[in-house]
């Protein structure tokens, strides 16, 4: 059985990640994309500086150069078959956010996710970078700067769409004022959260630091996203005033704030766990509707999962990155991930109708 889907797939919104100048954590990049293309995201990395350019090519490379790398990325991005042109967000780092917001004016972009943006003195834009004074730029970021003294910060303040700004507490390369620079600028967002990693350095070098920078940013993008997908279900007419109470079992918790944040999204209830097994005993008869559970689940699979909670008679939706097999029990149904909103809400109709008695109103 295929998973339900409409004729016409949702377009992805998109993400461009631009690491910083000599970011040696290209692979924590990389695991960045592939969470985000996971969960529905089409996505693209800005290698910077390219691997490939030779020592003469490095050394000669300016921000100009650099900002027509980010702009051509951006622009490859939007061209990708079923990206929504008007979704792209940038998450920049370091040198990536400062060329983050100058792009922001340049291109259309929704979102804006800057992890310790570094600033520079506008004069030198043609200068190669790795010529610029570094003692001087030290100095340049202690400053308190105004939008009009600055032309990155006075992109941000005529950005007019959601920011996140994350800063780490002890960061010598882009100190405490560069943030404040920063989220002074932003004062006519739509949004702005600020995010400080107290302790934290600028390279994030302690696991836990990232962690809880990972953590935050795709909270965050789980919650712009749900608003993009809450804009799109408003403008349809909800398929019917009766909603699910749903349980839902997913132990990755990325992917599980994701799905319970869409859930809610719809105007249905639901609750998550990480195994099966508190499923099991958070379970109560009559309390949920439906059961949505992944499959690969540490311990007791969601297969098993539902041959145990069988009795009770509700439908259950496998949401896996499995492809489905050739045949399914009654009253079970199998969503692929990435899906798209339309197939979600067309498996939560085809479930509620299996609902004993009917969905209850919430």
């Amino acid at each position: 059985m295929d998973s339900p889907a409409s004729s016409t797939a949702a377009p992805k919104p998109g993400a461009l990640l631009v690491p910083g100048w000599d970011d040696n954590h290209r692979e924590r990049y990389r695991a960045l994309a592939d969470g985000l293309v996971a969960q529905g995201w089409a996505c693209r990395l800005v290698d910077l500086p390219n691997e490939v350019w030779s020592p003469a090519q490095r050394a000669a490379v300016t921000r100009e150069d650099n900002l027509k790398d980010v702009l051509a990325a951006y622009d490859a991005l939007a061209r990708e078959p079923g990206v929504d042109r008007a979704a792209i967000g940038l998450v920049g780092v370091s040198y990536g956010g400062y060329l983050a917001a100058f792009a922001s004016g340049l291109r259309p972009v929704r979102w804006l996710a800057l992890r310790a943006p570094a600033l520079y003195r506008d004069r030198g834009w043609s200068r190669p970078k790795e010529d610029l004074d570094k003692e001087d730029l030290a100095a340049y970021r202690l400053l308190r700067l105004r939008a009009e003294d600055n032309r990155a910060l006075a992109a941000c303040a005529a950005f007019r769409g959601d920011v996140m700004l994350i800063g780490s507490g002890s960061d010598d390369t882009v100190p405490r004022p560069v943030i404040e620079n920063y989220a002074a600028a932003f004062a006519h967002a739509r949004s702005l959260r600020t995010q400080m990693l107290e302790g934290a350095d600028h390279a994030l070098s302690h696991p836990d630091w990232h962690a809880d920078f990972r953590r935050g940013l795709f909270d965050w993008l789980a919650q712009r996203r749900a608003e993009l997908n809450k804009d799109a279900t408003a403008a349809r007419a909800p398929a019917s005033p009766r909603k699910l109470r749903i349980l839902v079992v997913e132990d990755e918790p990325d992917m599980l704030a994701i799905t319970l944040e869409l859930l809610q999204t719809l105007g249905h209830w639901a609750t998550g766990v990480k195994s099966a097994e508190v499923a099991i005993n958070r379970f109560l008869d009559g309390v949920f509707d439906l059961l949505m559970t992944d499959v690969n689940l540490p311990a007791l699979s969601g297969l098993e999962l539902a041959q145990k909670l069988h009795r009770h008679g509700f439908p259950v939706v496998f949401a896996t990155g499995r492809p489905p097999p050739s045949r399914l029990a009654p009253g079970t149904f199998w969503l692929q991930k990435p899906y798209t909103v339309e197939q979600l809400e067309e498996v939560l109709r085809a479930a509620a109708a299996l609902v004993p008695g009917g969905p209850r109103e919430i």
